[in-house]
């Protein structure tokens, strides 16, 4: 039997990697939280939960010791010094609490790479460009150091978009797949989803000893399109169209500056059309009939493009191409495998529903949260 525990277990992520771990024979997860309220879902859904104050080095060293794993989803908001803060308490003593053979994940995220809005391309970025990714390579430094300092196995893993049962990126893909939209246009790249059943998988793995350590892009492997990703949420008996779209191509200088030149040219064209018109095309008959067709027929097409696109949904901000890093061996094509056990984490959901609606308190008076000062 694999003991793993999960700090940070009453958040969204935390919650349903749980719950699949459940679905293994093999494996004891155990929810660690700070207080009784936090480990309440988990404990009617049969989890263990114990509670631990991260500030506590002895209570640390009790909860902690039969843990085969130890895996922090935990998250907290505020300043980078708040954020740094937390992960040097929460990883160091961590750590330094666990057994001498317990191995560690710390789960940061895709982010780390370094890209923002403005450095779309998927890959791994020398300067972090937002404060999110600092924070994140923080952690993992940190993760790192301290494991070679202690003789311990550490592991990151770099989540990708976490998909469930109750992640809430998958309840808005839910909701957009079965709204007014009648076409969808998603660049033709890989997505960069992960389904908390994969996670489990790759915490089962590195429990087992079965992935070296180091930092892992978790991602699904093999990865999924973006058409498969909205097909997945998509009502039974119905369909709708993705168009995958070729992704945009990086542009060079020169040729930014011709669009923009061209660009000023059309509008001041636009702005002065009156006075070009009386003082220069009324001597051109012909050329001023040409001039008005050709304006006409660009407002027609641009009307009937803005007509078009009230039905067609565009995404902003998918990252291109496809992430580096290395990927787990001991995770499996998520598209066949996790049916059925996400059936079983469904079933579970729904008893907890249904004894909850009974005792007058249902699951929704009570949402998961995500862990923040754990």
């Amino acid at each position: 039997m694999i003991t793993i525990g999960i700090i940070g277990a009453s958040g969204q992520v935390g919650t349903e990697v749980c719950l699949f771990l459940t679905t293994y024979p093999d494996v004891h997860p155990v929810a660690i939280v700070r207080s009784e309220i936090s480990g309440a879902i988990l404990r009617r859904l049969g989890v263990e939960v114990r509670l631990c104050n991260l500030d506590d080095e002895a209570q640390c060293r009790k909860v902690f010791a039969d843990l085969d794993l130890l895996v922090d989803f935990s998250v907290t908001p505020g300043e980078v010094s708040d954020i740094t803060a937390h992960y040097d308490r929460n990883i160091t003593r961590a750590l330094e609490s666990t057994r001498g053979g317990a191995r560690y994940v710390f789960a940061s995220s895709i982010n780390a790479f370094g890209m923002s809005a403005r450095f779309n391309r998927a890959k791994n970025y020398f300067l972090p460009h937002t404060l999110y990714a600092y924070t994140k390579r923080y952690g993992e430094r940190l993760t790192v150091r301290t494991g070679k300092r202690l003789g311990k196995e550490t592991y990151i893993f770099r989540l990708g978009h976490v998909h469930g049962l109750l992640q809430r990126v998958s309840e808005e893909t839910r909701h957009l797949v079965r709204g007014h939209w009648q076409r969808f246009e998603y660049p033709d790249t890989l997505s960069y989803t992960i389904f908390c059943h994969t996670i489990a998988e790759g915490l089962i793995s590195a429990a087992k000893g079965g992935e070296r350590p180091g930092i892992y892009t978790l991602i699904s492997d093999p990865a999924w399109t973006w058409r498969e990703v909205l097909n997945y949420y998509v009502a039974p008996g119905n369909r709708i169209q993705v168009d995958l779209q070729p992704a945009g191509k990086r542009t060079g200088a020169f040729a930014r500056a011709a669009a923009a030149l061209r660009s000023r040219a059309m509008q001041a064209a636009n702005d002065y059309r009156e006075t070009i018109r009386t003082n220069v095309l009324r001597r051109f008959p012909s050329a001023e009939r040409r001039a008005a067709a050709r304006l006409y027929t660009r407002r027609a097409a641009q009307q009937i493009q803005e007509f078009q696109n009230r039905s067609v949904y565009r995404p902003e901000g998918i990252h291109e191409g496809v992430f580096p890093g290395p990927r787990l061996r001991g995770i499996s094509d998520s598209r066949v495998s996790m049916t059925e056990k996400t059936e079983q984490v469904r079933q579970m959901l729904a008893r907890l529903s249904r004894s909850g609606a009974n005792s007058g308190t249902p699951l929704e008076a009570t949402p998961c949260r995500p862990e923040v000062r754990q």
